[in-house]
């Protein structure tokens, strides 16, 4: 059986937008998986950390910084939309979230709690040695910011465009824009604690940790709908309410 030029344009496409899919929900997942497992982890061993960077120094090291380089890794390799005529794109935000939460991983934070009893002191990072402790956590904390930042886009403006104005398209449109402003509402909650010093005062109900945690859900929320993970609850919420 012969394969026509067309159908082998239709087979490559078809498997391109699997790759986008499949990136999509690893990225979606991986938002999930974080957060689930310092938490966990911490109630496990005696309490929540004061923020989820906190946990580099823990035995949740690995899982924190592989989890975080895995995220660079998908982020680099999304391609998303090429539309050459605009400024803002899939792949220059992508770029940019990539490189952001690989600096977040590469440079951490700097220990705000006692070690664990045993635990030998970790060997600064790269960055951390050449730049020192202060001026790490400094980047680690900006990264951070640029990071959210980036998914917010994602959220607010790449994932809202184009597509047919369908009722199942104006839910999942309604849902990103949810998640957006959600992590913007996060980091900005996370911005006035640190301004004002209340993350030390109600540190005892790590606020610091529960906020980024809603906002990991938020981001990896939109991704996996944009990865078709969550469209059949997306559509059943869409036949609800038109």
């Amino acid at each position: 059986m012969t394969i026509r030029p067309h159908g082998v344009q239709q087979q490559a496409h078809n498997d391109l937008v699997l790759v986008f899919l499949s990136v999509r929900r690893a990225i979606g997942a991986l938002g999930y998986f974080l957060p689930v497992a310092l938490a966990v982890y911490g109630f496990a061993s005696g309490g929540i950390l004061p923020s989820m960077s906190a946990y580099y120094y823990t035995p949740m090291r690995d899982v924190f910084v592989g989890c975080l380089m895995a995220q660079a890794v998908f982020l680099w390799s999304y391609e998303g939309y090429r539309e050459p005529h605009r400024l803002l794109t899939d792949r220059l935000v992508s770029r940019v979230a990539s490189v952001a939460v690989a600096l977040v991983a590469l440079a951490p934070t700097t220990r705000i709690e006692k070690p664990d009893a045993g635990l030998p002191e970790p060997a600064c990072t790269l960055l951390q040695c050449v730049l020192g402790d202060g001026p790490a956590s400094f980047v680690h904390l900006a990264a951070a910011g640029v990071f959210f930042a980036a998914l917010a886009v994602y959220c607010l403006v790449l994932f809202v465009r184009g597509g047919r104005d369908t009722p199942e398209k104006r839910m999942a449109q309604r849902i990103y824009r949810i998640c957006g402003w959600t992590i913007v509402a996060s980091v900005s909650l996370i911005g006035l604690l640190f301004a004002t010093g209340l993350d030390h005062r109600l540190v005892g109900l790590r606020p610091v940790f529960w906020l980024e945690t809603l906002a990991c859900f938020a981001f990896a929320t939109s991704w996996a709908i944009k990865g078709n993970a969550l469209r059949p609850v997306v559509r059943a919420m869409a036949v609800r309410r038109f």
